[in-house]
């Protein structure tokens, strides 16, 4: 009965790592292609004038 419950166990840690990694893995991509096509020319701030 142990072993049952300790081979259940393993599989649903290697399911949540591997939902975890996928999940995390979708964001950074999304992430990264929406950043990518935001992409605009940098503001520029010039110094003030001294008099």
């Amino acid at each position: 009965m142990l072993s049952i419950l300790k081979n259940y166990l393993k599989k649903r840690e290697v399911i949540l790592f591997l939902l975890l990694f996928l999940i995390s893995s979708l964001s950074f991509g999304l992430g990264y292609l929406l950043a990518k096509e935001e992409a605009i020319a940098p503001i520029i701030i010039e110094k003030a004038a001294s008099e």
